[in-house]
């Protein structure tokens, strides 16, 4: 295919990226801004691409240079205070805390109390920053080097680094295992069925922001269930 037909193909799959990855967007942009953004990122793909490979392979390539290209931009706009960050620090080690007590489902409201929070500020953090990085599913799974997305192609890798993708995906579904019921319907329906807020809160009744509050601290729990497991 050459670079008209590949834009053309890819412009609604860059649109849908951009509907998952910016749940809120930042003040002064609109939609078309990042979907900009992504097919910039398609572009790259295409001019750096090793045309003996195959085209699903090229798929894999162009997805993650499109949601780096997009998850970057969000960063350079999207900018979390100190305050802001201390407090999902605050609310990462609240999470933590409990894990190390056996207790892998708290309350929104313990798990504010443990971190010096009213329920008020814990919703509005959680909502606030659904957009930041740090809690994207990419930087949750990257530090330990898991994708949650990527449908990897095994005979591109050598035994052992099958071995440890397999490794890393037994860590993964263990987490999500630690998830409570309707967190991990709706991680599953925003990445594994490619549903988007509105689509999620209409099945499982309710608001947009509240899935939205759901999603990001899933991500948290996540995370720290994943520093927890390989001692960090």
């Amino acid at each position: 295919m050459n670079k008209e037909e590949i834009v053309e193909l890819y412009y609604p799959i860059v649109k849908r990226i951009v509907k998952k990855l910016v749940v809120k967007m930042p003040e002064g942009f609109e939609e078309e801004d990042f979907i900009q953004v992504g097919m910039l990122g398609l572009l790259k793909a295409f001019d750096n691409w090793d045309t003996s490979k195959s085209f699903s392979e090229f798929k894999s390539y162009a997805n993650t240079k499109i949601r780096g290209a997009i998850l970057d931009k969000i960063r350079s706009v999207d900018k979390v205070s100190r305050y802001a960050r201390d407090k999902l620090k605050r609310v990462a080690n609240s999470y933590r805390d409990f894990m190390d007590r056996g207790i892998f489902n708290p309350t929104d409201k313990e798990v504010a109390e443990n971190a010096d929070l009213t329920i008020e500020e814990f919703n509005r953090l959680m909502l606030e920053h659904s957009n930041n990085t740090m809690l994207s599913i990419d930087e949750t799974i990257r530090d330990d080097m898991l994708v949650i997305e990527s449908i990897e192609n095994k005979d591109a890798k050598t035994p052992i680094e099958i071995m440890e993708d397999e490794e890393k995906q037994e860590l993964l579904k263990e987490a999500l295992l630690s998830l409570s019921k309707v967190e991990l319907t709706v991680l599953s329906l925003y990445y594994y069925e490619d549903f988007n807020m509105k689509e999620i809160a209409s099945v499982i009744g309710k608001t947009e922001s509240r899935v939205s509050q759901i999603k990001t601290q899933s991500l948290i729990k996540l995370r720290e269930y994943v520093k927890r497991r390989v001692g960090l």
